[in-house]
C-alpha cells in the first residue's frame, strides 16, 4: 500500500524544516521530487539526501510570491519529468507580534506568502493535473488556523492559515470532477527552522497544557499523514482538515 513510485511529487518550501521531511516522506516511498524554495543552496542539501534513497529530484529555486518564478517553476518540472502527480504546499511564515504593533505591510506579506503563495501554486501546478486528469494537492495549514491561541500573538498568521484552511474546501469542491484531490493538514507544534530548539523551550509549557498527548510532534510523526493523501489508496478522500496535533484539536 502507499506505493508511489512512478509519481511525480512537488513540494513547495522543501529547503528545511517541515517542507524538507514531507519531500523526504515522500521520496522514501518511492517517488520522484522536484523541491522549491528560496535557498537553493539549502535545496541542494535536501536533493542530495532525497537521490540517497534511490529516486530523482530535481533543484527548483522559486519564490512562491513571485508569479513569474512559478510558472518557470511549472515549466522546468514538465519539461524534466512531464508531469506532476503531486503537489504539496508547504511554503509559509509569519511574524509574531500583536496586532496593534503590525502594520498593514506585514500583514500583507504574510498573506501573499500562506495564502496567495498556496493559490498560485494550486492554480499553475493545477492546471496540468487537469491536464491529465489526476491530482493529489495537499495543503499545510496548521491548528492556529482552527482556533485562537492566548499566549501566542500571530493573529496575521492565524488569520491566513485559517484562509488556507477553507480554501483547501472550495477547491475539493470546485475540482471534484477533475480526479484531483485537496486536502489540508494542520500540525500541531513540530521542532522545525522557526521553532528552534530555544522556541520550542520558551513554548513548552503551553504547548504542554494544550495538547492532550502533553508533548510537541516529533520528526516523522507527519510523515504517514502526506504519504496517504499523497497515494491512490485515498481517491476518495477531499476536502478533509486533517489534524496531526497531538490531540490539541479535540479539547
Amino acid at each position: 500500500m502507499f506505493d508511489l513510485h512512478g509519481r511525480v511529487a512537488v513540494v513547495t518550501g522543501a529547503s528545511a524544516g517541515l517542507g524538507r521531511q514531507f519531500a523526504l516522506a515522500l521520496a522514501g516511498q518511492g517517488a520522484d521530487l522536484a523541491i522549491l524554495a528560496r535557498r537553493e543552496w539549502k535545496l541542494n542539501e535536501v536533493a542530495e539526501e532525497i537521490r540517497a534513497k534511490g529516486v530523482k529530484c530535481l533543484v527548483v529555486p522559486c519564490d512562491v510570491t513571485k508569479i513569474d518564478q512559478i510558472k518557470a517553476a511549472v515549466e522546468k518540472v514538465m519539461a524534466e519529468y512531464g508531469k506532476v502527480d503531486i503537489l504539496v504546499n508547504d511554503a509559509g511564515g509569519g511574524s509574531p507580534a500583536p496586532l496593534v504593533d503590525h502594520t498593514d505591510e506585514s500583514w500583507i506579506a504574510t498573506v501573499d506568502l500562506d495564502v496567495f503563495g498556496t493559490m498560485r501554486c494550486t492554480r499553475e501546478f493545477g492546471r496540468e493535473m487537469i491536464k491529465a486528469g489526476y491530482g493529489r494537492i495537499i495543503n499545510i495549514g496548521s491548528i492556529l488556523g482552527r482556533g485562537g491561541l492566548a499566549e501566542l500573538p500571530v493573529s496575521e498568521y492565524a488569520a491566513s492559515k485559517g484562509a488556507v484552511i477553507n480554501f483547501t474546501r472550495h477547491m475539493a469542491a470546485e475540482w471534484a470532477n477533475t480526479g484531483i484531490t485537496v486536502n489540508v493538514i494542520c500540525p500541531g507544534f513540530f521542532p522545525s527552522e522557526a521553532n528552534n530548539p530555544a522556541a520550542m523551550e520558551a513554548m513548552n509549557d503551553f504547548i504542554v497544557a494544550h495538547t492532550p498527548l502533553g508533548r510537541p510532534g516529533r520528526d516523522g510523526e507527519l510523515d504517514s499523514t502526506v504519504i496517504y493523501l499523497a497515494a491512490d489508496e485515498s481517491s476518495y478522500v477531499t476536502g478533509q482538515i486533517i489534524g496531526c496535533d497531538g490531540g490539541w484539536t479535540a479539547v
